[in-house]
């Protein structure tokens, strides 16, 4: 219930590690007796006693009558306000939910209670300038080209069909069904027409080795085990028996590169102009990927100049935001093996949020954060690239809630070319 006033509590504030605040709280007996008054009234409005008018039974007579219910709402109530009346007080900036605890009536009849709760990390920044690091030399080779022409080549290849056993880098289409320990087949887990490339890992190893060496029209039965970290848990770690019937085999046909291919391709007048582009785009690859080592070549230094603690609440919300899509590969992994894997990914998890925490530091301190005209002009940039009107920008950003987003990305632009400027950045 919201309070006619800001609420005044006692608080006193007790550090503990990893930026941890235990707080005691005491509401007053004044502000305890003026939230049962309201509760009471309010009460009072929707309640109906017998002989009285709606809303107008005495406050004692619903007091008496619905007190232990009055009661929990006050409490609840007052310990809402009061945890965020002691935190404003305190001048503490939360980044989770609060851990309640020791709930009592002191014998004035104010309200007493403890919290616990993780804040905002205020960070004292040591060294941010005068770091070394080496940008790493790579050239675009003519091997580098060729690796890109045999990829689209692969991309563009016919899949004839051929008279003969299928070898690793065929394709193969079957269709399967498992064998009950009568061997009869389980018709509803039948496959049919089923496509796959040998060679690739798209079947468990025994069953691409039962395809290989088969020809259209064959029939065989095979055995396959299934390895314990089968994505399927239903089929970790057993073994079954598969009926297999080919229908094609099929040879990968690589189309002749020639002029003719490089038109086809996109604007490219010969084989020589598409090579020619592939370098030039895979040079701009390079040296964008350069750039990125540089800059978290940087980051590393930043961070082991700067040590920080982190709540542990910031980094298991962390991980768990990273684990939250499910129609991603972390969220596919198995319940049994989550823990496993945030193990795995907290070392990434720490760094991302010390990395946050610290570069946001230096944006406030030396004065980088990017302002109105910068992301207005920022705004224009899109718009002209989408033909969309610039107001139509910034709603579709402010509606999707990434207009802070677009500023935190040029505050961390200048950031990084604030630390380039003061930092000794050599040729490897």
């Amino acid at each position: 219930m919201p309070q006619e006033a800001p609420l005044d509590v006692e608080v006193q504030v007790e550090e503990m590690p990893r930026w941890r605040r235990r707080l005691a709280l005491r509401v007053p007996r004044a502000a305890v007796e003026a939230a049962r008054r309201r509760h009471v009234q309010r009460v009072a409005k929707k309640t109906r006693l017998k002989g009285f008018r709606p809303g107008k039974a005495p406050a004692e007579l619903v007091e008496k009558r619905f007190g232990q219910a009055i009661e929990h709402e006050v409490v609840e109530d007052l310990l809402r306000a009061g945890y965020e009346a002691g935190v404003r007080q305190a001048g503490l900036d939360p980044v989770a939910t609060p851990d309640v605890s020791e709930v009592h009536w002191a014998g004035d009849g104010s309200l007493e209670f403890s919290v616990e709760v993780d804040v905002r990390p205020q960070i004292a920044l040591g060294r941010v300038t005068g770091f070394r690091v080496e940008r790493p030399s790579r050239a675009i080779g003519d091997a580098d080209v060729d690796r890109v022409v045999d990829r689209l080549r692969h991309e563009r290849a016919e899949w004839p069909d051929v008279d003969r056993t299928a070898a690793i880098g065929d394709r193969v289409a079957f269709d399967s069904v498992p064998l009950d320990q009568d061997g009869e087949p389980i018709e509803a887990e039948r496959i049919a027409n089923h496509v796959v490339e040998l060679g690739i890992g798209t079947l468990v190893p025994d069953f691409e080795a039962g395809l290989v060496g088969r020809r259209a029209g064959e029939e065989a039965t095979i055995d396959v085990a299934f390895p314990e970290d089968h994505p399927n848990p239903a089929l970790r770690g057993s073994a079954r028996r598969f009926s297999i019937t080919v229908h094609a085999v099929r040879e990968r046909v690589l189309p002749v590169l020639d002029d003719d291919f490089a038109r086809t391709l996109g604007d490219f007048t010969d084989v020589a102009n598409l090579r020619e582009r592939i370098r030039s785009n895979l040079e701009q690859e390079i040296e964008e990927q350069t750039e990125r080592e540089v800059q978290e070549a940087l980051v590393d230094e930043i961070i082991a100049a700067n040590p920080i603690e982190l709540p542990e609440s910031l980094v298991e919300r962390y991980l768990t935001s990273m684990m939250a899509d499910q129609g991603g590969p972390l969220g596919r992994v198995p319940e049994e093996r989550q823990a496993d894997l945030r193990g795995i990914l907290r070392p990434g998890a720490e760094r991302a949020l010390r990395r946050y925490y610290i570069l946001r530091r230096v944006a406030e301190t030396e004065g980088l954060e990017a302002t109105d005209a910068e992301l207005e002009e920022a705004i224009a940039e899109r718009a002209r690239v989408s033909g969309v009107e610039p107001p139509e920008i910034h709603r579709r950003l402010e509606r999707a809630g990434d207009l802070e987003d677009l500023r935190l990305h040029l505050t961390m632009e200048r950031v990084f070319a604030w630390l380039r400027q003061n930092s000794q950045i050599t040729e490897a």
